[in-house]
């Protein structure tokens, strides 16, 4: 399985999360959230200069381009 930054990712496409670059406050932020390792999430929305919008575990979650750049995902459906 290949990995990609989040902030590369294609709309409508489902991921795994596959590593989050280890930042205490990152992490705490992202687990709040319910976006851990091995979490699937959707991609809604990735308009560059934009927070991208995920839809995981029945939520839909912004997230900022610096923090989407320090989480790596990869296929799940999409290979």
């Amino acid at each position: 399985m290949s990995k990609i930054k989040l902030s590369d990712a294609e709309v409508g496409k489902k991921y795994v999360v596959l590593e989050i670059k280890k930042e205490d406050r990152l992490i705490g932020r992202l687990s709040s959230m319910g976006i851990l390792i091995n979490s699937t999430i959707d991609i809604c929305q990735n308009n560059k200069k934009q927070p991208i919008l995920v839809f995981v575990r029945d939520t839909l979650v912004s997230i900022g381009r610096s923090e989407c750049n320090k989480i790596m995902i990869g296929g799940l459906e999409n290979e």
